[in-house]
């Protein structure tokens, strides 16, 4: 089968990436031909990975690229106008050259501002792109239920975003997945930037955890300023020095360890690469974890007013303590191979 695939494929690393990279690296291993254009704000590492300049960049990427493909897969978080008509652009492309048109909706903001899409604009492109697309899948059940205000369709699936690391041990067991191996509790602050709520998160995480406690916090770090900031968090660290493990935010097989073994991440809100509302929000996940695949069934989004990290980091430490729950209302059995089941439909 011959696909491209469109979406977010570069650094900083977190859910909506790691699946993208994850579903790309599974279809390569099956023999599939895979083409990938990235539409996030920063360039993706990886050489095989296509890197457009711009809106009329993006276009002619896309029309070169659609030439005799059988399926084109547009992945977004959905809340930004410019992706929105980036993807509706991809659904006309697809059936332009007779393609089969997907479009994946990560979770994140579309459950809220979904509906306050304005009657003038964005209204239309979601109905458009609904009714024309062959397959809307929505990665989690909040989002398909707000996708049915524009109309409940037969296209609609409910597919859970998920990460995959190798069955090999010798492939999967990096010398970071080792060390967090035997760890109780594993929190991920991913993203992090001067002056941002989450910043002040971790500086309450970091107040609260007991040097006896059997936890980590993992950290990657953004920005120009992230030495300067590594700095100031190690200087607070006190006696928990040891249980502050720092990564590189461009490092994906280092993200993809630390994924396969996190109880929560911690991360600033973001569409399509671009980080938004990070003096005053985060977004926090829960992890589940079955074999080699993670996924992502349960999350917050706070939203700062007053003096509140404290209560947050408390909610955080909280949520780390719950054992793995099963998803309500979403089937997490072998996911992969439903995406694969809907390109053959």
């Amino acid at each position: 089968m011959n696909i491209l695939l469109i979406g977010n494929f570069a650094p900083p690393f977190e859910e909506e990436n790691l699946h993208n990279i994850t579903l790309y690296n599974r279809l390569v291993e099956d023999g599939d031909e895979c083409t990938v254009i990235n539409i996030s704000k920063h360039p993706a590492k990886d050489p095989v990975f296509i890197n457009p300049n711009g809106y009329a960049g993006y276009l002619l990427t896309l029309l070169r690229l659609a030439w005799k493909k059988d399926v084109i897969h547009f992945s977004t978080k959905g809340y930004l106008r410019v992706g929105l008509l980036k993807m509706m652009l991809s659904i006309f492309v697809a059936k332009i050259f007779r393609a089969k048109s997907i479009v994946t909706f990560h979770s994140e903001f579309f459950s809220i501002l979904g509906q306050m899409r304005s009657p003038f604009g964005g209204t239309q492109t979601l109905n458009t792109s609904f009714y024309l697309a062959d397959s809307i899948i929505f990665a989690d059940k909040d989002t398909y239920d707000v996708a049915t205000m524009y109309q409940k369709r037969a296209n609609f699936e409910l597919v859970p975003s998920f990460i995959h690391t190798s069955h090999r041990p010798a492939e999967r067991e990096t010398p970071l997945y080792r060390k967090l191996k035997d760890i109780r509790k594993v929190i991920v602050f991913t993203n992090i930037v001067h002056d941002s709520f989450l910043f002040e998160i971790l500086k309450e995480m970091i107040k609260s955890l007991i040097p006896s406690e059997d936890a980590v916090l993992v950290i990657s770090l953004s920005g120009g300023s992230s030495q300067d900031l590594k700095k100031q968090i190690e200087a607070s660290s006190g006696e928990i020095k040891d249980r502050l493990i720092f990564i590189e935010q461009d490092d994906v097989q280092s993200a993809l360890s630390v994924f396969s073994r996190a109880d929560v991440v911690l991360r600033p809100l973001t569409c399509d690469g671009e980080m938004f509302f990070e003096k005053f929000t985060v977004s926090v996940r829960n992890i589940l974890h079955e074999g080699n695949t993670t996924f992502f069934p349960n999350s917050l989004v706070f939203i700062k007013e007053g003096n509140s990290a404290v209560l947050c980091a408390n909610i955080v430490k909280t949520i780390s303590s719950y054992e793995d729950g099963t998803p309500t209302g979403i089937n997490i059995q072998d996911p992969y191979e439903r995406i694969r089941k809907i390109y053959g439909q």
